[in-house]
């Protein structure tokens, strides 16, 4: 009898359980076709909005959900909403929509633009829809069936829980400002055309280096039918050459190229593009509309009066500073660089001056001494002949120097109508050259900035030559000018045409 107890008592536990169960799971099928039902209806519903004429393009977020919660018997969240309406953009590409973001950070979408021709053909698709509980859907029965439901205390109670008229404004003013602050004004298109090139004026270096290494590259990644469209460098192979030796490690500035035992390279001409070279050597005079030949004048800073010269916009230096290093140059006192008369050259502008080194903080003192504040910084990143980061640079006491910097100052209150800030970036990776051969990125730098002005070049050379510049130095070839009123001021004071001081010689007898 025990045991047949025990045995009834435990089978009447098993089929409570399975009954329990049994319940559980109609509750939650009860619930997932609800919520099925629920996700069909909201998305029917933003579909009758979106294909009411009534409602103008742009469509905000948050007014679409506020209205089709209203029409919903159980809220739904902003999430949920969110995710049909990208359901209808992206899958059934009945919508295209923007995300913005307010003043708050907050984000919301608008959509922008409606496909009449695949909203129609959706609209069909709802009305052949049967939900799961057998009942046709239709969008115009939708409104009927609610309104029979709510009660006068229902929608008095959804009027006043409704975002008012006077809530809506501020909003949609936020959001109206933010959206023009986002666009970009006339001034700013005419100037990004102005500065736009018609075509790259830019080729790749492979960074393979030679051919050889490029096919090996292909070779290994299985895609030697694949053409390399990028330049490649060729290597020089001299009597002396020691192949063995490996890379020169100043590669082109080398001083003694002609005799090192060390392998060195040159480009590969046939994979430069002739008209890449034709164009971007006219890129610079193309963006000034006045075209200046350029002058120059041979001279030492040290004495030449500056104030015969006029104004300028901008002023470069790259001054020959005591490094306490061996250079092949001469160099200037901190004393005598303190007080060249910079300051007679510009009442309002900018100044670039390059420093090195230990001139790091007298450049900084320089400038304080010429009236300017540093307002910015340009960093130049050295590279190699073959487009390498520089690791064994010949500057530097204690680590290898691998950049310059070139520090800016500003003199007064620049007009701003002469100046386009904001275009460039603060560092330019360039290639290394002849001894104090600063890239010539600087100069296309320095034309965006403020094109079609005069500017003027402090301790230049020949290659430091340009059009809308005065390049002053006592390394240049005499005198060239082509202003009028400088040509009569530099002859006033200079008759013989001469600017460089005279060395008095001691007499013979």
């Amino acid at each position: 009898m025990s045991k047949l107890y025990l045995y009834q008592q435990k089978n009447e536990k098993r089929k409570k359980f399975l009954e329990k169960l049994d319940s559980e799971l109609i509750v939650r099928s009860e619930c997932n076709r609800t919520e099925e039902n629920l996700f069909a209806t909201a998305e029917n519903l933003i579909i009758n909005f979106l294909s009411d004429p009534v409602h103008d393009l742009p469509i905000y977020s948050f007014n679409l959900f506020s209205d089709i919660n209203s029409r919903l018997e159980q809220n739904l969240s902003d999430d949920i909403l969110a995710r049909i309406v990208y359901k209808i953009s992206n899958v059934y590409k009945i919508v295209r929509i923007e995300e913005k973001k307010t003043l708050d950070e907050e984000k919301f979408f608008k959509i922008v633009e409606i496909d009449s021709t695949a909203l129609a053909a959706y609209m069909k698709k709802i009305l052949k829809r049967k939900l799961n509980d057998s009942s046709e859907f239709k969008i115009n029965k939708i409104k009927q069936t609610k309104k029979g439901k709510v009660s006068l205390t229902e929608k008095i109670e959804n009027l006043l829980a409704s975002p008012l008229v006077s809530e809506y404004e501020p909003r949609l003013l936020a959001l109206e400002i933010n959206e023009l602050l986002g666009k970009m004004t006339t001034v700013e298109k005419l100037e990004l055309e102005h500065f736009k090139s018609a075509k790259s004026h830019v080729q790749e270096y492979c960074p393979n280096g030679t051919k050889i290494d490029c096919c090996r590259d292909l070779i290994d990644r299985g895609m030697l039918q694949k053409k390399c469209d990028k330049i490649h460098f060729k290597r020089i192979i001299k009597p002396h050459t020691d192949i063995s030796l490996g890379d020169c490690s100043f590669l082109n500035t080398c001083y003694n190229m002609n005799n090192c035992k060390y392998i060195h390279y040159e480009v590969d001409m046939q994979d430069v593009d002739q008209e890449l070279l034709t164009n971007s050597s006219s890129t610079l005079s193309r963006l000034s509309k006045i075209k200046i030949p350029p002058q120059w004048i041979q001279c030492d800073l040290r004495t030449f009066d500056m104030t015969i010269l006029g104004k300028f916009s901008v002023i470069m230096a790259d001054p020959p500073w005591d490094i306490h290093m061996e250079l092949p140059y001469g160099t200037m006192a901190d004393d005598e660089m303190k007080k060249l008369d910079v300051p007679s050259l510009q009442d309002e502008g900018y100044i670039f001056l390059w420093v090195t080194g230990r001139a790091m903080e007298l450049g900084r003192e320089c400038l304080k001494e010429w009236n300017y504040e540093r307002c910015d910084e340009l960093i130049w990143v050295k590279t190699n002949q073959l487009q390498r980061i520089i690791r064994t640079g010949r500057t530097g006491h204690w680590l290898n120097h691998g950049k310059e910097h070139c520090l800016i100052g500003v003199k007064g209150k620049p007009n701003p109508d002469l100046f386009n800030t904001g275009l460039d970036c603060d560092t330019i990776v360039a290639e290394v050259r002849a001894t104090s051969h600063k890239p010539d990125e600087v100069y296309g730098l320095i034309e965006r900035l403020s094109p079609g002005t005069r500017k003027c070049e402090l301790f230049g050379r020949p290659h430091n030559l340009r059009e809308n510049w005065i390049t002053l130095g006592n390394q240049l070839d005499g005198v060239r000018l082509l202003e009028p009123d400088l040509v009569k001021k530099f002859k006033v004071k200079y008759p013989d045409g001469n600017a460089m001081p005279q060395i008095k010689r001691p007499d013979s007898s």
